[in-house]
């Protein structure tokens, strides 16, 4: 198992670099890869930030990246839940993540973030219905 970082993920997703793109889809198609979730939070980052993806769409092409490939991702179903919250919200993808914890971990998340806790009280609300 190999670790990757967000180039290789940006460059497999992007498709836009006639040297890197190939190697990176080789690295990736050939191999169990491991993308831990700070490299996941910095392609977000990059693609929303740099090549201004907007979420829907990054929240796509990260998910079929995860769908389609030989690809570990720790905690995995919580983080793309996370990714599926940054899709749909306006919410920084941390806190998407902890979005996920809360609702598929049930994991108690303690916030001073005023727009996170009534996310995560709507999911909560949601659960209780």
């Amino acid at each position: 198992m190999r670790k990757i970082d967000a180039n290789i993920v940006l460059r497999y997703v992007l498709n836009d670099h006639e040297e890197l793109s190939p190697k990176a889809k080789e690295i990736v198609d050939n191999n169990i890869v491991e993308v831990p979730i700070e490299v996941l939070c910095e392609a977000v980052f990059v693609l929303h930030g740099h090549y201004e993806v907007n979420r829907p769409e990054i929240h796509a092409k990260l998910t079929e990246f995860f769908e389609n490939t030989n690809s570990i991702l720790p905690r995995r179903d919580a983080v793309l839940k996370g990714l599926e919250y940054f899709g749909k919200t306006s919410l920084d993808f941390v806190d998407c993540i902890l979005a996920g914890y809360y609702e598929l971990e049930q994991t108690q998340i303690d916030t001073f973030d005023r727009k996170l806790q009534k996310f995560i009280n709507k999911i909560s609300n949601a659960a209780d219905s």
